[in-house]
């Protein structure tokens, strides 16, 4: 069984892919997330570009904008296991507030940064998005 924070970050991922302008494909590869996402174009996403764009796809995945993620507007957008939902909900009130997210997708940056440097650099989103 995936972790909580391998399901939320493919969830994530996907998500970011989402919330581009449409080109023509449902999903981005790696190097568009990259471009997406690294701000300072050093190749590499770091903590704080990181945070930034994950707040950014919790306020676009929260279509009723009320500040909170409910499991019907997670699966709206990507496929995610009802226990992992449960999991991130730490008081248990069906939602996930950007404390809760952010709490996970935190957890999630250390997961991927696969050689504990600090950062996400193209080989390990690589790994990460599956492409």
């Amino acid at each position: 069984m995936k972790s909580i924070q391998l399901v939320c970050l493919a969830l994530m991922w996907a998500l970011m892919a989402s919330i581009t302008p449409a080109s023509g494909a449902d999903r981005l590869d790696a190097d568009a997330v990259m471009a997406l996402t690294d701000k300072n174009r050093d190749g590499r996403i770091d903590r704080e570009e990181f945070h930034q764009r994950m707040t950014e796809v919790f306020f676009f995945a929260d279509v009723d904008k009320d500040g909170q993620l409910t499991f019907a507007e997670l699966v709206a957008v990507e496929k995610v296991e009802p226990e992992a939902f449960k999991r991130a909900d730490r008081d248990g009130n069906g939602k996930l507030s950007l404390y809760e997210f952010m709490y996970v997708i935190h957890r999630d940056f250390e997961a991927a940064d696969k050689n504990q440097d600090g950062v996400i650099d193209l080989q390990e989103l690589r790994v990460l998005v599956g492409k």
